[in-house]
């Protein structure tokens, strides 16, 4: 999960990163996973993400040993899913200027 979140955060950086090339028309090639991907590892949200995500699957995780056939299982999944995006959500990279 951890790797999906940061995923999620690079690639939609990555897409500002295009979409300010193909603006600006810059003849020089650019790599914008590449570009969005060092901006993460340099980040503070890296090592972030990594934090929050392992509390929360931690949680999702205990709660799970006290589930009981019948209860509510799917809102525990549910809580996680809403966490995982909240999480990506918080820690995305600054949006470039064009």
């Amino acid at each position: 999960m951890q790797l999906g979140s940061a995923a999620i955060i690079i690639f939609e950086h990555a897409f500002h990163l295009w979409a300010q090339h193909r603006l600006t028309r810059e003849q020089e090639s650019v790599y914008p996973v590449r570009v969005a991907l060092q901006r993460y590892m340099a980040s503070p949200n890296a090592a972030a993400v990594r934090e929050t995500m392992s509390s929360a699957v931690r949680t999702y995780e205990a709660g799970l040993s006290h589930w009981i056939p019948g209860s509510a299982k799917r809102s525990q999944k549910e809580e996680l899913i809403d966490t995982v995006i909240e999480i990506a959500l918080q820690h995305r990279l600054p949006t470039p200027e064009v």
